[in-house]
């Protein structure tokens, strides 16, 4: 189990969760978290632990309940929020950014896309969400050139917020490695069991961070970064959207 430690600065596995003695009622108990890797202390208000970690039944009714909209069937989502979508007719490949991605971040007010001619190369930065003062890169899902650039998105980037798996799509691709590239990426059952356990990492952090626990059944706010900001952005953005980059990027 993965929870974020305020000292180490990122998240660990190596975690005692403990409840507080002399508390009257569960709703009014605190609960000690303690990271065996640091040795930090804090109290929460709830139990980070409780209804996390069912297995994968579990995981897959989280997105849904949390409120995060699934890709339609023959998607594939990269491990840094992108996704890709084989057009069938072209060979070319369509990227966009899912909709997890949009829930925490919000609407962009501006996208740093890349131009049509660009090489791209998977799990290396490619594209650019801009908010305010704040930047959030993301990493290509797959290998190739971009031969389209999708105008509209450019043009009104909320349209990525408003359908990330429709009208706002990025660019297109021509693939220079398409099999290997989608044998690392998520597809079909798994992308629902996959972002169940995203949806529980984030919502650990909203626990341990801002003390904030979901009731049964609620759904993650729209814009989490604007009514948490205590997250910390780039915090978001390192664990969330550069898994690759910030674990083991190199230039090629």
């Amino acid at each position: 189990m993965e929870l974020y430690c305020k000292n180490c600065g990122g998240l660990c596995g190596h975690w005692l969760v403990t409840e507080v003695q002399g508390q009257k009622s569960e709703s009014e108990s605190q609960y000690k978290c303690l990271c065996q890797k640091c040795g930090a202390v804090w109290l929460v208000d709830h139990n980070p632990l409780k209804n996390v970690g069912q297995g994968p039944a579990r995981d897959a009714e989280t997105a849904e309940s949390f409120g995060v909209p699934m890709p339609p069937a023959g998607y594939y989502l990269h491990q840094g929020h992108a996704w890709a979508a084989v057009e069938e007719d072209t060979g070319l490949v369509r990227v966009g950014l899912d909709a997890f991605s949009q829930k925490i971040l919000g609407p962009a007010d501006e996208l740093r896309l890349p131009a049509a001619g660009t090489t791209l190369y998977q799990d290396h930065i490619c594209m650019a969400e801009v908010k305010k003062d704040h930047k959030a890169s993301f990493e290509a899902p797959v290998d190739g050139t971009i031969v389209e650039v999708n105008a509209k998105v450019g043009q009104k980037p909320r349209l990525l917020h408003d359908d990330p798996y429709g009208e706002g799509w990025l660019f297109k691709v021509k693939p220079s490695n398409l099999k290997q590239n989608l044998d690392k990426l998520f597809s079909g059952e798994k992308n629902t069991a996959w972002m169940g356990k995203e949806s529980h990492r984030l919502l650990n952090l909203l626990e341990t961070t801002a003390g904030v626990t979901l009731p049964s059944g609620g759904a993650l706010v729209d814009d989490v970064y604007d009514h948490f900001p205590q997250l910390g952005w780039r915090r978001l953005v390192k664990e969330f959207f550069l898994t690759n980059v910030t674990r083991n990027w190199k230039k090629r």
